[in-house]
């Protein structure tokens, strides 16, 4: 990526403590504001399974365990369209008003790269854009449309690890112990309280444990069981709600039952993805504009998380997704069959060339 950039005239490899990110910079040759486009570029641990000629072969090692290694995220069709971006704006850059900031961002998959960035100083010495925008394909929606969400669209991502103790011993004489297999069975259905007995119905979350490891023979009390799960929110006054609430609700449980005070843990992850209203709006006649007022269509918010997010909660931003479904099959995201339309990436290099334009010359001048 680094090389292909290099070879478009006017792009400038921005130098930076990017770890395997690239910053890269075009300069118009009129003056006016800096806008900023970002690709996610990191694949993930999974086997792939298209059958295509140029599917990923590729394994590696995570965790001690070999695992393949795939775009079933679509990144690669995110960075194909940032490079047909920035190879049509280099052919009018005499006439581009302002600068565009290419961010190629790295371990997206993971919620580290914009941190690592941002923490870089990707947007100091004069480099702050006005605005930011990126792209994410989908395959709920056909080629040739395009979703947006003002507003929250996606949830803060956190997660949570309990340390449930109690006392060991024969599983034919638990009045001997304080089992704390029970505890952890009557903490995972109390989580599911503090949504719908505690936050406001209007509000959204989500509580969900993904792991319980506890035990080791069927006849043995264990001493301890660790329990681990996401948190998901949109507002963040009921993240930090969920987040004071879970060590009350587990410590109370153990207290009831006469086990030490238990262990928790929760940590803040990626934040939500909030769509500025004013960008949306003034991008949504780019959108109709380039692809037909009936392809350009509204979407509920989601759970899902995005690290776009930590860019835009800096500076304005906007993330819209790009449809890449096919009518002959199914898909989904981190699927080992994902197999995006291809038609797709021509279009999405269109529209979010119109778009930078759109916020660097402003509707009286756009071309």
């Amino acid at each position: 990526m680094r090389e292909r950039l290099a070879a478009i005239p006017g792009i400038e490899i921005v130098p930076g403590d990017w770890g395997t990110g690239i910053v890269a910079r075009l300069a118009g040759g009129r003056p006016g504001p800096t806008v900023a486009y970002r690709s996610d570029m990191d694949a993930l641990p999974i086997r792939e399974e298209t059958g295509l000629p140029f599917a990923c072969v590729r394994t590696d090692t995570l965790d001690g365990r070999a695992v393949g290694v795939m775009h079933a995220c679509g990144h690669d069709f995110h960075m194909a369209i940032l490079l047909g971006v920035a190879a049509v704006l280099s052919e009018v850059r005499e006439r581009l008003p302002g600068s565009v900031l290419f961010l190629l961002e790295p371990a997206e998959e993971i919620g580290a790269g914009a941190r690592m960035l941002l923490e870089a100083g990707v947007f100091e010495e004069g480099r702050e854009p006005a605005a930011i925008f990126a792209t994410h394909v989908h395959p709920s929606l056909p080629v040739g449309r395009i979703g947006y969400c003002p507003g929250y669209a996606t949830g803060n991502v956190d997660t949570f690890r309990l340390r449930i103790a109690g006392v060991g011993g024969h599983g034919a004489y638990p009045h001997e112990t304080v089992d704390p297999v029970v505890l952890a069975a009557r903490t995972v259905l109390a989580l599911q309280t503090l949504v719908s007995r505690e936050i406001d119905t209007a509000k959204q979350a989500v509580v969900s444990v993904g792991s319980i490891h506890g035990g080791t023979k069927s006849n043995v009390i264990p001493d301890e069981v660790v329990l681990t799960g996401t948190i998901r929110t949109l507002d963040p006054a009921v993240r930090d709600q969920i987040h004071g609430a879970i060590p009350r609700l587990v410590t109370g449980i153990a207290a009831s039952a006469g086990a030490p005070e238990p262990e928790t843990r929760t940590s803040y992850g990626t934040p939500s993805l909030y769509n500025d209203p004013e960008v949306v709006t003034r991008s949504l006649p780019v959108l109709r504009r380039v692809l037909g007022e009936e392809n350009v269509v509204a979407y509920d918010p989601a759970m899902g998380g995005e690290d776009f997010a930590r860019f835009a909660t800096v500076v304005p931003g906007f993330l819209f997704r790009l449809g890449v479904g096919r009518p002959d099959r199914e898909m989904a995201l981190h699927r080992a069959s994902f197999d995006p339309d291809e038609r797709a990436i021509p279009l999405g290099m269109r529209v979010v060339a119109e778009l930078l334009w759109e916020h660097l010359a402003g509707p009286d001048t756009a071309e």
